[in-house]
């Protein structure tokens, strides 16, 4: 384990800096089941919402998955429920989330209490029962030192999604086969050992190389702790047609791939951020579900 890493990760960042509502984790519990349920109890999926016997018809709701940094949402929940962060909300009241938002306010508080956590983006095989589909997805990841490894963590499965939907995995420790981080997916399918057009959000119609090469961008802005939105784009993933693709940049890919395939490498993953069209700028194209392609100025 490089020097430094952990206490690295240890710390939050911009986006998941609670900032002057860090008295709102007091009394957070130390076991990462505990904290997961205290996430579930905060968050309801956007796409998810019809388990919960709700919609959503107002505008006003469905924009809440488009706040960036942790006291936006927070602000959001106080808002809706004044209460105690630890006192589970019933789904109406929850923050109206995507995966990120699980994963953020996980690893958010994971740092708080001083273990080392980061967001990380991929892709899914539990949500489909065909085993060659992978969804674009995004989970946390924690070291867990009395094990002295990474695990991953989907706060996104709670036990109604886990019924209705039918997830077998365990989401308090999954596999690197059911979440594959975005670099893995890169690498197996630049392989050919899967079809790329079974990668991302094939219900939609976005999916395919082009699609990971986003989500690989995305994985290394997280891993740098800067924790985008799932439909954010930029450098070399903002093309024009989105699917643009182009071929002598491939093996610059390939080569972010295979740097990214040991993340326990501090000094290579920033060195991988700083190389031109991989780090996040100030302005990004965003692909919001409620406003669609927009561009956004950010701040990380």
């Amino acid at each position: 384990m490089q020097p430094g890493l952990l206490a690295y990760y240890r710390t939050n960042g911009k986006a998941t800096d609670p900032g002057r509502h860090a008295h709102l984790y007091a009394g957070l519990p130390l076991e990462v089941s505990a904290l997961v349920e205290i996430v579930q109890g905060l968050v309801v999926d956007k796409d998810f919402v019809g388990l919960y016997g709700l919609a959503l018809a107002d505008r006003d709701r469905l924009g809440e998955v488009d706040a960036r940094y942790l006291p936006s949402i927070l602000e959001r929940l106080l808002a809706k429920d004044g209460r105690s962060l630890l006192q589970a909300r019933e789904p109406a009241a929850r923050f109206v989330g995507s995966c990120r938002d699980y994963a953020l306010l996980l690893c958010s508080m994971l740092r708080h209490l001083g273990i080392p956590a980061r967001i990380r983006f991929g892709f899914a095989t539990y949500f489909s029962k065909s085993p060659d589909s992978y969804s674009d997805h995004c989970v946390c990841e924690y070291w867990d030192e009395s094990q002295r490894r990474w695990l991953l963590v989907d706060a996104n499965v709670d036990p109604v999604v886990k019924s209705k939907v039918g997830v077998t995995a365990n989401e308090l420790d999954l596999s690197r086969n059911e979440f594959l981080v975005a670099s893995n997916a890169w690498r197996l399918a630049r392989s050919g050992q899967a079809d790329p057009d079974r990668f991302g959000v094939p219900s939609i119609g976005i999916q395919g190389l082009w699609f990971i090469r986003g989500s690989l961008l995305r994985d290394l802005a997280a891993l740098n702790k800067v924790e985008v939105l799932p439909w954010d784009y930029w450098g070399l993933a903002d093309r024009m047609p989105i699917d643009a693709l182009p071929h002598e940049e491939m093996p610059f890919l390939d080569d972010l791939a295979a740097a990214l395939a040991s993340s326990d490498e501090l000094a290579a993953i920033q060195a991988a951020y700083g190389r031109g069209g991989l780090i996040v700028p100030a302005m990004i194209r965003s692909f919001s579900p409620l406003h669609g392609q927009t561009e956004i100025e950010v701040r990380y």
